[in-house]
């Protein structure tokens, strides 16, 4: 018995050192294309994730998608400037007395302070996926060969939709 404890901790501790799944080094991608092949270079996905843990919008810079990173950063400004201004309002509700606020007022104050922090943390893990999405598909071919809008006929008074794919 002592034998099969002993080769089993041995199996244990050292199988896992010869083990090795992928390779690390994941700064360049080569991608084929008819007999040729293309260096790509990538973004990494937790890099991206990190910093716009930090600051949101940042991993979206660091995708080189500005307009995003300046909607999210804006949209969590926002959030946190709503719960604050609320919050404020809360307290004042709770500790000034000459206001006469009863319990249902200061409670549906708290639950809408409390749906804009829902939002935030929202806000926060979207720019999270975001980043690290963008970064996964940084480099990668996008073809304009679908293309989708709308155009209005004047004949019929409407839109049209239209959907439009090259060979």
């Amino acid at each position: 018995m002592r034998f099969t404890v002993f080769l089993l901790t041995c199996f244990i501790l050292l199988f896992p050192s010869y083990v090795k799944a992928q390779h690390n080094d994941k700064s360049y991608l080569y991608q084929s294309k008819k007999a040729e092949s293309k260096l790509i270079k990538s973004k990494s996905p937790m890099g991206a994730m990190i910093r716009s843990a930090i600051l949101p919008g940042w991993g979206q810079v660091y995708n080189n998608k500005y307009i995003k990173a300046l909607v999210y950063l804006g949209g969590e400004s926002y959030f946190v400037y709503r719960y604050s201004a609320i919050d404020k309002d809360v307290n004042k509700l709770k500790n000034d007395k000459s206001l006469n606020a009863t319990e249902d007022q200061i409670e549906t104050k708290e639950n809408l302070r409390n749906g804009w922090a829902w939002l935030f943390g929202a806000g926060y893990l979207l720019a999270l996926g975001d980043a690290y999405v963008d970064a996964h598909l940084y480099g990668l071919n996008s073809d304009k060969d679908l293309s989708v809008g709308l155009k209005p006929d004047d004949r019929l008074r409407s839109l049209q939709l239209q959907l439009r794919l090259t060979f």
